[in-house]
C-alpha cells in the first residue's frame, strides 16, 4: 500500500473547518478575510488531492495490467454517483416543490441549472449575480464537471505525464484568472466560473502525485522558503512600481495575484498537515466532534443556507433576559448551525451511509463482470 492509498488522517477535520467557513460567511458575514472562498478552496484542495490520486494510481494499475480502464471508469462514477446525487437531487426535487408554492417566488433561482449541474455557469454568464440561497451550489457544478473530464484525461494519459498536466492546468488557469480582471469581469463570474477553481483541484491533485517527494520537517524546505520569498517580492514590487501604465494593471491584477498566493499557501499548509501526520494539529483535526462535522460536511454544505437567517432572532426576548449584546447577535448563528448540523446528521444517518452501503457490492460486481487481464491484477483488485 502506497503512501496514497493508506488514509489520510485530518482530512474530515479539514472539511469541518471549511464548511464552518463557509457558514461564517454566509451566516456571520465575516468581512476581515474572505471566509467563505477559503472554505470552498479547502474543498477543491481537498477533492483534487483524493481524486486525481485515486485515478492517478488506477492509471498505474492499468499500465501494469491489474485493471481494466473500462472497469476503473464504471467503478469511478458508481462511487461519485452513490456519493453525490442522492441528497442533492431529493433536495432539489423538495426545492422545486417548494418554490413552485411558496419558497422565495420571486427569486429566480435557477433550479433547472442547478440539476445539470451548470451552476456556476448560470451565476457567472447568464444571471450575472448570485441567486438567493441557492447560490452555494456553484461549488457543487465545478466538482462535477471536474469528475466528467478529469477521469478520461488521466485514465487515457499515461501516469509519468499526471504532474505535468496538473501543472500545466494550474498554470494555464492563472493566466486566464488574471485576464478576467484585467478585463473588467464582474466577481460573480471571476468567483464562480472562473478556471482557477479548476486549478485548485490541480493543485491537489499534484500534491497527491509529487508531494511524496518533498520533505517537509518542522520548517518548510529552503527551497519553497526562497520560492515563497521571492514570489512576495515580486508582488511588492509590482505594488510599489511608480509608473502611469502600471497603475491601471495594478488594480486589475492585483486581486488574481492575491488569489494565486491565497491557493499556494493553502496548498503549503494542506501539504503539510498531509506530511505530518503525527503532528499536533494534525491530532486536533483528528478529535471526534470534529471529525464528525467533516463526515456529514456535505449534507452541512447542501442544508446551511437554506437554514432561515431570521432563526432565534428574538431581541425583545434577549432584553427582558438581559443579555448582552454579543449574546443577542451570537445565540441565532448557534441556533442556526445547530439545525444545520441536525440536518447534515438526519442526512448522513438516515440516507447517505445507507446509499453508500451499496458502493462496496456494485464495485465487485464491476470487477467481476470486468476483470484484470492478469492473475496478478485479479488478485490485486480482490484484495482490495
Amino acid at each position: 500500500m502506497t503512501g496514497l492509498e493508506r488514509r489520510v488522517k485530518g482530512l474530515d477535520g479539514l472539511r469541518a473547518l471549511a464548511v464552518m467557513l463557509v457558514f461564517l460567511s454566509h451566516k456571520a458575514h465575516v468581512e476581515i478575510i474572505d471566509a467563505g472562498k477559503i472554505g470552498v478552496w479547502l474543498f477543491f484542495l481537498i477533492s483534487g488531492y483524493l481524486i486525481i490520486g485515486e485515478l492517478h494510481r488506477n492509471r498505474l494499475r492499468i499500465e501494469q495490467h491489474a485493471a481494466r480502464r473500462d472497469a476503473v471508469l464504471y467503478v469511478f462514477f458508481v462511487k461519485r454517483a452513490l456519493r453525490i446525487f442522492p441528497v442533492y437531487y431529493l433536495l432539489l426535487i423538495a426545492l422545486t416543490i417548494a418554490h413552485a408554492f411558496f419558497y422565495q417566488r420571486d427569486v429566480e433561482l435557477g433550479l433547472a441549472w442547478h440539476f445539470v449541474f451548470l451552476s456556476n455557469f448560470w451565476i457567472g454568464i447568464v444571471h450575472d449575480g448570485w441567486p438567493g440561497t441557492v447560490s452555494h451550489f456553484w461549488s457543487l457544478a465545478v466538482e462535477q464537471q471536474f469528475y466528467l473530464i478529469a477521469p478520461f484525461a488521466l485514465l487515457f494519459a499515461r501516469a509519468s505525464r499526471h504532474l505535468g498536466m496538473c501543472i500545466g492546468l494550474i498554470g494555464a488557469a492563472a493566466l486566464v484568472h488574471l485576464g478576467l480582471y484585467a478585463g473588467g469581469a464582474i466577481e460573480p463570474l471571476v468567483y464562480a466560473f472562473s478556471p482557477w477553481n479548476f486549478a485548485l483541484l490541480a493543485l491537489g491533485g499534484a500534491l497527491a502525485i509529487g508531494g511524496e517527494r518533498v520533505q517537509v520537517t518542522g520548517r518548510l524546505p529552503a527551497a519553497l522558503w526562497c520560492a515563497l520569498a521571492l514570489a512576495c517580492l515580486g508582488v511588492f514590487a509590482f505594488a510599489r512600481a511608480d509608473c502611469v501604465s502600471c497603475e491601471a494593471m495594478q488594480r486589475a491584477v492585483m486581486p488574481g495575484l492575491l488569489d494565486i498566493g491565497l491557493a499556494l499557501s493553502l496548498g503549503a499548509v494542506f501539504l503539510w498537515i498531509v506530511r505530518r501526520q503525527d503532528s499536533a494539529l494534525v491530532a486536533a483535526l483528528e478529535l471526534r466532534p470534529l471529525a464528525y462535522l467533516g463526515t456529514v460536511s456535505y449534507g452541512f454544505y447542501l442544508f446551511h443556507n437554506l437554514v432561515p437567517s431570521r432563526l432565534g432572532e428574538a431581541p425583545a426576548l434577549y432584553v427582558r433576559l438581559h443579555l448582552p449584546p454579543f449574546a443577542q447577535d451570537l445565540l441565532p448563528l448557534v441556533l442556526q448551525f445547530a439545525l444545520a448540523v441536525l440536518l447534515a446528521h438526519l442526512s448522513w444517518q438516515l440516507l447517505e451511509k445507507r446509499v453508500l452501503e451499496w458502493k462496496a457490492p456494485l464495485t465487485a460486481a464491476i470487477r467481476n463482470r470486468l476483470p484484470a487481464r492478469t492473475a496478478a491484477g485479479q488478485i490485486q483488485a480482490g484484495a482490495e
